[in-house]
């Protein structure tokens, strides 16, 4: 029992100090795990989740894609079935304080806000896909990064699509390319169905494991040590 007791306590010492939140982005092409900064944009990460957590995010696209520098989401998504319009636009909570701190580098993500307004950010965020931490770091305060992608595999077939000008906020609009089985087969914008759209089917937070889970894992890994 006192050896037991010394597992349990030594698996509890090698617990992280503060976890990490992960989410999960479901996509056609693949999904995309986030690990937030919770620690270092506390603001940031909060209203982020709030936009999750309601679902604000499900059916939302990826609005902007430009290879070499971001893949942006977050302010538009799919309108609902019957509607005569292909998308509508996220419905936004206040803006938030900018919390700018962390480099723009490959695989991070960040808020988008508006120009000359460094507290304007709200829904939209970017995937960076290089380092663009000497154009973003210091533009408008400084752009926030929140969080990072643990594997950009999905991301980089994404940005692999078709991209379209139709004008307004879709000069850089990623679409399924031809040979997609979901595509429509479309060409031109009067063509474009909601198939055609690169969708972030749901966004999810990954729940964490339980503290007990956790113990056990130590104590086991603990075992195995002593036996061998």
């Amino acid at each position: 029992m006192k050896f037991l007791l010394m597992i349990i306590a030594s698996a509890w010492m090698v617990m992280p100090a503060s976890a990490q939140t992960r989410v999960r982005v479901k996509t056609v092409y693949g999904d995309i795990y986030l690990k937030l900064y919770d620690d270092l944009a506390p603001i940031t990460v909060t209203n982020f989740l709030g936009y999750v957590n309601r679902g604000d995010y499900d059916k939302t696209f990826f609005h902007r894609s430009m290879p070499g520098f971001v893949l942006q989401t977050g302010g538009f998504k799919l309108s609902p079935s019957g509607s005569s319009l292909l998308y509508e636009d996220v419905q936004t909570q206040a803006a938030i304080t900018n919390e700018a701190g962390v480099s723009n580098l490959r695989g991070t993500i960040a808020m988008a806000k508006q120009a000359g307004d460094p507290n304007s950010a709200t829904s939209q965020w970017f995937i960076n896909l290089s380092d663009n931490s000497t154009n973003l770091d210091a533009q408008n305060g400084g752009f926030t990064v929140f969080g990072e992608v643990e594997d950009m595999t999905a991301v980089d077939r994404i940005i692999g699509t078709r991209i379209v000008n139709i004008g307004g906020a879709f000069t850089d609009l990623p679409i399924k390319d031809l040979s997609h089985p979901d595509s429509s087969g479309a060409t031109r914008f009067s063509e474009l169905k909601q198939q055609d759209f690169v969708v972030m089917d749901e966004i999810t937070v990954v729940p964490e494991p339980s503290s007990a889970a956790l113990v056990l894992v130590g104590a086991g890994s603990l075992l195995l040590r002593r036996r061998r």
